[in-house]
């Protein structure tokens, strides 16, 4: 894949854990989402146990979503390329990039030496990429990194690091405006973003609080950055990218219509009845309209599809009248 035909809609959606599974991936791209990625997926996990459900469903594309990227994470600079060329090898023209998860801050990540832990290690992730671009080669397939400022508090280690994955051959890094330390917390750095936008000869995408149209377009007109990821700002407002390229809001019942599509889709997609994995999704969607926090509770109760469906009728026909 030509990573210049990717950057011609530079506002791609990011991948995470729990929430950007495959329904949802469908719905960004058909809101317009330039590229969408999947959840972070074990190269270890594909290495041991390459038939195993969870991993290998991580994989699964949703119609019309390809081509797609794939992240992987993992500190083996082995099995990250031998699996990077597996997946190339699987998805074949489906396949648009390999990112490399250094971002990850959650503790079980973290101690196995692996997602943000890698910035404290840099020329470890260094052989990674360097593998793993290798490795995909033949297949002319990009591989690119998505990392943080620094691990500890305080720290910004940025511009050096990013500066090693460009040397090691990465295509592209995406630069979270946060340390590790910080999680999710306090506000994205944007002049820390810019400064590894600036020293890096690849392009560089910006990521964190990425919340709002406005706020990616400020991003994109006053840093150096080539493009943005959306996170959590298309939680609930998958319609942020038709936003971003210009389109309004959409009314109620265009919003309505949304959800009850993201439900079908991922009953279709699980072939089950568990709501669980929607409720994230749900909760979001509501956000300050009147009587959410009653949606909520009702949510948190329902059990199967066929009651969703129901309380999202009663819920909007009462929404509407009290909008």
């Amino acid at each position: 894949m030509d990573l210049n035909t990717l950057l011609k809609n530079p506002v791609w959606l990011a991948p995470m854990a729990g929430l950007s599974d495959a329904p949802f991936r469908q719905l960004c791209k058909e809101q317009g989402a330039g590229l969408t990625c999947t959840e972070m997926i074990s190269a270890k996990g594909l290495h041991y146990n390459p038939q195993g459900s969870g991993s290998e469903r991580l994989l699964r594309l949703a119609p019309g979503e390809a081509p797609a990227a794939v992240q992987l994470f993992g500190a083996d600079p082995e099995i990250m390329a031998e699996q990077a060329a597996q997946v190339a090898e699987k998805l074949g023209e489906d396949l648009a990039l390999i990112d490399v998860n250094m971002g990850c801050p959650v503790p079980k990540v973290v101690k196995r030496g692996e997602g943000s832990a890698l910035m404290k290690t840099p020329e470890l992730a260094a052989r990674i990429v360097a593998a793993m671009v290798t490795a995909l080669k033949p297949y002319q397939i990009p591989c690119t990194v998505k990392m943080r400022i620094g691990f500890e508090a305080g720290e910004d280690l940025a511009v050096d690091f990013a500066l090693r994955m460009q040397e090691a051959g990465a295509a592209l890094v995406t630069q979270h405006g946060r340390t590790r330390a910080q999680f999710y917390h306090g506000e994205s750095d944007d002049e820390a973003v810019a400064r590894v936008a600036d020293a890096l000869d690849v392009p560089v995408f910006a990521s964190g609080d990425i919340l709002t149209a406005e706020r990616a377009q400020q991003v994109l007109e006053q840093t150096p950055v080539s493009g943005v990821m959306v996170a959590r700002g298309a939680i609930g407002r998958p319609w942020i990218f038709a936003e971003i390229n210009g389109a309004s809001e959409p009314p109620l019942t265009e919003r309505f219509a949304l959800i009850r599509r993201h439900v079908r889709l991922t009953e279709e997609w699980y072939g089950d009845d568990r709501v669980g994995r929607l409720r994230k999704h749900l909760v979001a969607y509501v956000a300050g309209l009147p009587g959410a926090s009653y949606f909520r509770a009702q949510v948190n109760q329902a059990d199967g599809f066929a009651q969703l469906g129901a309380l999202l009728d009663e819920y909007e026909a009462w929404a509407g009248a009290h909008v």
